[in-house]
């Protein structure tokens, strides 16, 4: 399977801040959970909000597409799909050691998606950026992706895939959807900052309906 596509599916979301791990000016100090996973469509903007994440938080930043490539965790390169085809045993077993190592100062992980090399533990919530799919289509164009590429994760964004692979994974009351359509990073940091201490629970009422906004046939032609 390829990294930039895997695929999968907890933990208490809250725990106390330990030794190491600084907590944002106005957020309870019990309240952040041990391991926060941001993960959306490729082209949402996970890599750099999830560094700022960490900044802002003093937790350790982790990569899926880094750890692969630095710590030689894949079976090859897929020039089709322009990615590693990840060693999800490896990774698995790598992430495994790596949370436990970095717990007590909390972990940002970044990725594009939740497969099989991802265990679930107890302290882990995952957050869901979304992104309108014009907008998205203009980033990933804007990244000479190809046309068919550029539908296929349009079409993903649409449909939810990676927020139905989180629902999934870990549950509604360990899931945050965020909208990032027109909201600079620090905006959407201070948004996720606010969102994490609170225990609630994810609705449909207050998810990103891309299809109640767009006719998938008429985008496509505007892609294509």
């Amino acid at each position: 399977m390829a990294e930039s596509m895997p695929d999968s599916r907890s933990g208490d979301p809250g725990s106390k801040a330990s030794i190491g791990r600084r907590v944002p000016a106005g957020a309870p100090a019990h309240s952040l959970p041990e391991i926060i996973i941001v993960t959306g469509t490729p082209g949402v903007g996970k890599t750099v909000l999830a560094k700022l994440l960490a900044k802002k938080t003093g937790f350790t930043f982790l990569g899926l597409s880094d750890l692969v490539k630095k710590e030689g965790l894949h079976k090859g390169f897929d020039r089709r799909a322009r990615s590693y085809i990840i060693n999800e045993q490896a990774v698995r077993k790598r992430l495994a050691d790596l949370f436990e190592d970095h717990r007590a100062r909390g972990v940002i992980f970044e990725t594009h998606s939740l497969g099989s090399f991802l265990h679930k533990t107890r302290g882990m919530v995952v957050v869901v950026l979304r992104l309108d799919p014009v907008a998205l289509a203009k980033r990933l164009r804007a990244r000479n992706w190809p046309k068919v590429k550029i539908w296929e994760n349009v079409e993903a964004e649409m449909i939810d895939v990676s927020l139905y692979d989180s629902l999934k994974f870990l549950g509604k009351t360990r899931v945050f959807e965020i909208d990032t359509t027109g909201k600079r990073p620090e905006r959407l940091t201070q948004e996720i900052l606010r969102a994490l201490p609170r225990s609630r629970q994810w609705s449909k009422k207050s998810s990103s309906d891309w299809l109640g906004k767009y006719d998938p046939i008429l985008l496509s032609r505007r892609i294509l």
